[in-house]
């Protein structure tokens, strides 16, 4: 390795004099490509493909790592515009001995490390007062689909401490430097229920427009070190040393609890099925919405809002009783073009 671990102790003190606080904004030090080459090989593997099963395989792989990665893009995005020096390390993957990982993102601010985990699941979260992490997807107000999934407060442990272990063993931090972790859910639509969860559980899971101000909330905290712009230099410099591209697989993320390994692929593909199908029918409504007001000469917003465009998009009723439920839609509007909403939902929502 090159870097602040080679820097003999008076290379370092005298580095550390020097040191100064004029970074005032994020730096993107590493940014991650692993999940793109996956899709990219995969897209490769289905030109060639001729059997129409491993096609569908294929493509479910695909769709799902496209998820985790637009999950990850948009971390990306707000760590970015956060507005404060920090350095940001994406797809950072480390083995220390016997010991690998691989980490959505590494943080480094002034006062300590943030290792980030993110989770891009469809479906709304419940946590119990055991930790244990179960999903459960909907279909109006009726549970279609639950399952529990591995930790990701435990997955996200483990690589806190492999990186505490082989920064502390390298000499590149010391017992002080406090290293965070968080796990961010980046679907806006995902309801994450934590009233029965520790506290210890609940304070490191954040939505993803909470994560910046879990940052400053943090940053505002007592922290026994001053990380200044060498030393954050130092820090993602090894860091980057110790990234191996390409070597390691999240594995985690395929241990479901109470269901079995052969079976999670096409859990997590006809999960995404279902959300492609939310796409088309939110499409297809957005579209009429358009042509109704322009026939009637008036604005789109009259014939139906945005959020109640999203609750028939997540409830997709099938009959007036059951679009009556919806908040915005009233009599006149059901009378008006009801028929025309069931129509565009059984045409393009998903089939039972």
């Amino acid at each position: 390795m090159t870097g602040f671990a080679k820097k003999s102790f008076l290379e370092r003190m005298k580095l550390a004099l020097k040191d100064k606080e004029e970074l005032q904004v994020p730096v993107l030090i590493k940014e991650g490509n692993s999940a793109q080459k996956k899709i990219d090989k995969i897209q490769s593997d289905l030109e060639k493909e001729k059997s129409s099963a491993i096609q569908k395989n294929l493509l479910g792989k695909m769709k799902i790592l496209e998820l985790g990665l637009y999950g990850e893009k948009s971390v990306q995005f707000e760590l970015m515009n956060a507005f404060i020096p920090i350095h940001i390390l994406h797809d950072l993957q480390v083995t220390h001995g016997d010991w690998k990982t691989q980490i959505d993102f590494v943080v480094i601010t002034r006062k300590f490390l943030l290792v980030i985990e993110v989770k891009n699941y469809y479906g709304n979260i419940y946590v119990t007062e055991h930790g244990e992490f179960i999903r459960n997807v909907m279909k109006g107000k009726k549970v279609v689909f639950q399952e529990g999934f591995y930790s990701p407060i435990r997955q996200v442990e483990r690589q806190t401490e492999i990186l505490r272990t082989l920064m502390k063993e390298k000499g590149i931090i010391g017992n002080k430097t406090p290293i965070k972790e968080v796990v961010v859910f980046t679907n806006n639509k995902t309801i994450l229920d934590l009233k029965e969860a520790k506290e210890d559980i609940r304070d490191r899971i954040v939505r993803l427009d909470g994560l910046v101000g879990y940052i400053l909330k943090e940053l505002k905290k007592y922290s026994p070190v001053q990380i200044l712009d060498n030393r954050m230099s130092d820090i993602s410099g090894f860091l980057m040393d110790c990234h191996i591209e390409g070597k390691i697989e999240k594995q985690e993320d395929t241990v479901e609890l109470k269901l079995l390994d052969e079976t999670v692929e096409s859990v997590e593909t006809s999960l995404v099925e279902q959300a492609t199908s939310s796409s088309g029918v939110e499409e297809a409504l957005r579209q009429f919405r358009k042509e109704k007001a322009t026939s009637l000469g008036m604005k789109a917003f009259h014939i139906f809002s945005n959020k109640t465009l999203d609750e028939i998009v997540s409830k997709q009723p099938t009959t007036l009783v059951e679009l009556s439920t919806i908040r915005g839609i009233g009599e006149k509007k059901i009378e008006e073009f009801g028929l025309e909403i069931i129509e565009i939902i059984q045409r393009n929502g998903s089939k039972d």
